[in-house]
């Protein structure tokens, strides 16, 4: 038996079943509805036919842009190549000389009843490699800016580093002239000097090499002016001012 008053040891009271049980309740794990059917999430992959296909298209890209690269490059060293080769220069059309032969005006209309001009015009090819040819070949005789004449001529060649004359006999009749060009008619006739403009183009083409050919128009404008009434002279003529120009 304890002796009375020995409290060292205490004897712990015994909990009733039923809260030993609900003390158990409690321990277990908290499972949500639903969990033991969940699965773990698959991460979608590419598939390898596409990830192949895309690269093929990429490869395309750069070889078909390696080979446009590639052939501009060609194309530019060629065309480059066959200019420091042939060294191209435009073919051109000069007027040389001119006689006005004939001039019958009324004062009292205003009409040129007659004028016969004599104009000669060459066309030249500085070209050493390549023969030119000229089409579409107009040019006009013209004062005041009205039309006295048309000429005209058909297509034709130049050899290379070459001219060909082409002189003109301008015959017309019946141009009328407006009030300022009857005026200037007038002063011309009075002062002697008769000033005729001619103006004109074509056009112009040659080839460099097999494959390269090359056409520009080539105009020509100018101011010719004769003594008349007299001897129908022109006066010198430039070179440099009446020569075609291409743009």
């Amino acid at each position: 038996m304890r002796a009375a008053g020995d409290t060292s040891r205490m004897e712990r009271p015994v909990q009733p079943e039923h809260n030993r049980r609900h003390d158990h309740h409690h321990l277990r794990p908290v499972v949500e509805a639903g969990d033991h059917h969940r699965r773990p999430r698959k991460t979608p992959r590419i598939r390898d036919d596409d990830e192949q296909r895309s690269s093929g298209w990429v490869w395309l890209a750069v070889i078909l842009c390696t080979l446009l690269a590639i052939g501009v490059i060609v194309a530019g060293a060629t065309v480059f190549a066959v200019y420091l080769l042939y060294k191209p220069k435009m073919p051109y059309m000069v007027v040389t000389d001119a006689h006005l032969g004939r001039l019958v005006y009324t004062p009292d209309d205003g009409v040129i009843r007659d004028i016969q001009v004599n104009v000669g015009v060459l066309a030249r090819n500085t070209n050493s490699k390549a023969d030119a040819t000229f089409s579409n070949f107009d040019i006009a005789v013209g004062f005041h800016g009205i039309d006295l004449a048309l000429l005209r001529a058909r297509q034709f060649s130049v050899k290379r580093e070459s001219s060909l004359p082409l002189p003109y006999d301008v015959v017309s009749g019946g141009a009328r002239l407006n009030g300022p060009g009857m005026q200037a008619m007038e002063g011309a006739i009075r002062a002697g000097v008769v000033p005729l403009d001619v103006f004109g183009k074509a056009r112009t083409r040659w080839k460099m090499g097999i494959f390269l050919r090359v056409q520009f128009w080539t105009r020509i404008s100018c101011r010719l002016y004769f003594n008349f009434p007299g001897n129908g002279t022109a006066w010198p003529i430039d070179p440099h001012t009446c020569r075609s120009r291409s743009p």
